[in-house]
């Protein structure tokens, strides 16, 4: 299993970050959360997670944090993985330091966004949910063709 982070002497108490490792289990990402102290935690969830192949492990992991009074935010880079956790209607990150500059800007008070809300740079809002839509992974459209373009027909002078 991964390691969290220490807390920073003399900082603002920040939520706890649990990195789980590719091959965690429900079952022990739903043990990390049993033993979190405070009332919010960070989940970081690495590309290829078996716990991010479903909506319904995001369920249980909500469901279990609720149950203990913890507010719980997922962070992941995969925007699949984070699409099944706001579904499942927890908040989500693409990266730690956008979780962690939301939690500055906030004062750190503990405050989140609405459930399912997306946020920080590179957020991407899955069907239905609300949040920013820059997510730099997207394709962009950079020039659309003229019609003569995508028609040479259309080129021709009459």
């Amino acid at each position: 299993m991964a390691e969290s982070t220490p807390p920073t002497p003399g900082a603002t108490p920040s939520p706890p970050i649990l990195y789980l490792d590719v091959d965690d289990e429900i079952t022990s990402a739903a043990a990390r959360i049993r033993r979190v102290e405070g009332d919010r935690v960070a989940l970081v969830v690495p590309f290829g997670s078996r716990l991010a192949t479903s909506r319904i492990n995001f369920r249980l992991l909500a469901r279990e944090a609720t149950e203990r009074g913890v507010g719980i935010e997922i962070v992941a880079a995969d925007a699949s993985a984070r699409a099944l956790a706001a579904s499942a209607g927890l908040t989500v990150h693409p990266s730690v330091a956008a979780f962690e500059g939301r939690a500055t800007a906030d004062g750190g008070n503990g405050s989140a966004p609405t459930n399912g809300a997306l946020s920080g740079p590179g957020a991407q809002s899955p069907a239905g949910v609300k949040g920013p839509t820059d997510d730099d992974t997207a394709t962009q459209v950079l020039a659309v063709p003229t019609a003569a373009a995508a028609h040479p027909a259309l080129a021709k002078p009459r």
